[in-house]
């Protein structure tokens, strides 16, 4: 669903609308409205490392469930604008750095790296993939237990995630993995959430992943590579205004 800027009158689908961009002038004022020119212009809390694509997922506040999702192309030196969409977070809207617990209902604030992906067929995507089976593939969030925030075989904890049945239900058709406490961003820490993925949404906001529509999701994960990274986070926590 990428639509690429025309001219000066750059067109971006948000909520399944086309809507102009806004100008220069809004952008410098609120560098949450054109974030790749932010990180181009090192106005950006968190840099973007190794990665050739940075996405944005940016609430208006703390407590916001709507967000704005923005993916950047490095160009040369610059990041361009490819793709804008809406999307959901936590249904308790963001967790402050270093707040979030398992089980609190909020979205991480940070950056964080995309290194795999999974669902129900490979889209074309250039992060190692894991096609889930119609039973037996689970994702930790059992507080205490070693297999917590990974993936793994078998038969699934009450409280851990059943990846097979979301699949089913319709979010997981989808999804990247989130690098949020867990390698190669941290090391995992007990109690500290789990499960934090970008999935396809259901319209509604989350337990704690970035969620939007599938053709959307599947777009991003067709430009994604190993050491790709999103940004995400109230406005207030990811630029320096």
């Amino acid at each position: 669903m990428p639509k690429k800027g025309i001219g000066i009158a750059l067109l971006a689908i948000c909520g399944g609308m086309l809507t102009a961009a806004p100008p220069a002038a809004a952008e410098a004022k609120d560098p949450a409205s054109n974030p790749c020119r932010a990180l181009s212009a090192g106005v950006t809390k968190y840099q973007a490392g190794r990665a050739n694509h940075v996405l944005f997922a940016i609430a208006p506040e703390y407590g916001s469930t709507e967000v704005s999702i923005t993916e950047c192309a490095k160009k040369g030196r610059r990041w361009k604008r490819v793709l804008t969409a809406s999307g959901y977070v936590g249904k308790n809207g963001f967790a402050a750095p270093g707040t979030k617990k398992e089980g609190d209902g909020k979205s991480p604030t940070g950056m964080f790296t995309l290194t795999e992906a999974f669902g129900e067929g490979d889209p074309g995507t250039s992060l190692p993939y894991r096609k889930l089976r119609d039973g037996g593939e689970c994702w930790g969030s059992t507080i205490g237990d070693a297999r917590y925030n990974r993936y793994y075989p078998g038969t699934c904890l009450p409280d851990d995630e059943n990846l097979s049945d979301y699949m089913h239900q319709g979010p997981y058709r989808q999804a990247v993995v989130i690098n949020y406490n867990r390698p190669p961003d941290s090391p995992i820490v007990q109690g500290a959430g789990s499960a934090i993925f970008l999935h396809v949404s259901r319209a509604r906001p989350t337990a704690g992943c970035v969620a939007t529509d599938q053709p959307t999701v599947e777009a991003i994960m067709k430009t994604l590579r190993p050491h790709d990274r999103i940004i995400m986070g109230p406005r207030e926590a990811l630029f320096h205004v």
